[in-house]
């Protein structure tokens, strides 16, 4: 017999196929009755990148992380770079011709913060060398004493100081010959110096003295320590003729200083 034929019944019928099992035509149930969910499917697996095709645009990835940070400061630095540049030339088209020599020093000593320039204080001062900043030019020492600059001015750097050395206590000072060269008969001058000593109560006169025996005086008493005394004194003309101005201590023992600072003679 054929294997591929169908097997006959005994009696000539033909014999009876089993049933083909049917998975699409009845949805599974559970135990309860209900619809079964569908089994899980399997995860996918990563699918790995296709390749691209010629005609697809590149993706563009963003700086970040250190590139983006080292990219950002050298931009950074090329724009400082930039703005200095041009500051600096700037600055060098707008600089000023150098000053001579002289005046350059000049400029110093006015900008320093304890010194004072040499010439008339302010407010029509007469006298040149008021405040002794550099030196005691143009003043005569009064007496047997030693004279120089001493730091602690009274509101700059430095100070006159008359020192006795005599063997007896005697006068010692400073004196402006010709302070006005010419003073008109009638005119007032004021003069006045901020003075203090080595030894505190010293007598100090600050004296205005004309063409003949004129004079105007005004004594006081110097402070205790390191404090400053005014003397001023006030002097009208009699005689037209150059006037003189004193600033004198009596009675200074050897050793004992007169100082002086910020002479001051106006007219008016």
């Amino acid at each position: 017999m054929d294997r591929a034929e169908p097997r006959q019944a005994h009696d000539g019928a033909e014999a009876p196929q089993s049933p083909m099992p049917r998975h699409s035509e009845e949805p599974a149930v559970d135990h309860d009755g209900q619809p079964a969910l569908p089994p899980p499917q399997p995860l996918a697996l990563e699918q790995p990148e296709r390749p691209r095709g010629r005609h697809e645009a590149t993706r563009r990835r963003s700086l970040g992380g250190p590139a983006g940070v080292a990219i950002a400061v050298v931009v950074a630095s090329v724009v400082l770079a930039g703005v200095l540049a041009t500051w600096l030339i700037s600055s060098a088209d707008e600089a000023p011709d150098p000053a001579p020599a002289g005046e350059a020093a000049a400029t110093t000593a006015e900008g320093a913060p304890t010194s004072r320039p040499l010439g008339p204080g302010s407010f029509g001062n007469l006298v040149v060398n008021w405040s002794f900043e550099q030196d005691l030019n143009g003043w005569e020492v009064l007496g047997e004493a030693d004279s120089s600059r001493e730091p602690q001015g009274r509101t700059s750097g430095s100070c006159a100081s008359v020192r006795a050395r005599g063997p007896e206590p005697g006068r010692v000072g400073l004196a402006l010959p010709e302070v006005v060269p010419t003073a008109g008969k009638g005119q007032r001058y004021v003069a006045s110096a901020w003075v203090r000593s080595s030894a505190a109560g010293q007598q100090v006169t600050v004296r205005l003295a004309g063409g003949g025996k004129e004079v105007s005086r005004t004594t006081a008493t110097t402070l205790p320590g390191l404090a400053w005394k005014r003397v001023i004194v006030d002097h009208t003309v009699a005689t037209a003729g150059p006037l003189r101005l004193e600033i004198v201590a009596d009675g200074v023992l050897a050793g004992d200083a007169l100082l002086v600072d910020e002479v001051v003679v106006r007219q008016g």
